[in-house]
């Protein structure tokens, strides 16, 4: 900032002239003849401070691009760690799903063996069932074809029933 602009720069001016300033003993109004000397004084303090605002304006400037610099690098740092965070917590919640998945895969395995069982237990019951039925069939074929190749034992001769006699009159 210059002089001529104000504002709030001439907060910072006036403790750059203080601290710029030796400490000067205020010297009283009556001593005139050194009013040449310290006009002069004056104008070279003023160009020290105009110095001093435009090396501090260069710094200024070089430190905003410099922290624009580090800000642009920590904001990608930052969505680095976003996207580590969500491939962390992805990562959790595959692992609870795989989890989840392989008590899943745990339980129905252990139906699948119990139905494989019951299957296993369900077909040997069908084929003793079967066999006996079998059993039963061909004894029963046994019985009729013993019946029915039997020799047929010679028929009782049938005796002639008796007339009955006529009544006697």
């Amino acid at each position: 900032m210059t002089p001529e602009t104000g504002g709030s720069g001439n907060i910072e001016k006036e403790k750059v002239v203080q601290a710029a300033a030796p400490a000067q003993p205020v010297e009283p109004a009556a001593q005139a003849p050194e009013a040449k000397p310290q006009a002069e004084g004056k104008r070279t303090q003023l160009k020290i401070v105009r110095e001093n605002i435009e090396s501090l304006s260069k710094d200024v400037g070089s430190f905003r691009r410099s922290h624009e610099v580090s800000i642009k690098s920590l904001e990608a740092d930052i969505a680095t760690l976003r996207r580590e965070l969500a491939a962390n917590a992805r990562a959790k919640d595959l692992l609870s799903h795989a989890k989840s998945h392989d008590s899943s895969a745990k339980r129905l395995e252990k139906q699948v063996a119990t139905l494989r069982n019951d299957l296993a237990a369900l077909k040997s019951s069908i084929t003793k069932d079967a066999a006996r039925g079998r059993a039963k069939q061909e004894a029963m074929l046994a019985k009729v074809l013993a019946k029915v190749s039997a020799k047929p034992a010679k028929p009782k001769p049938v005796k002639a029933k008796p007339k009955p006699k006529a009544a006697k009159k």
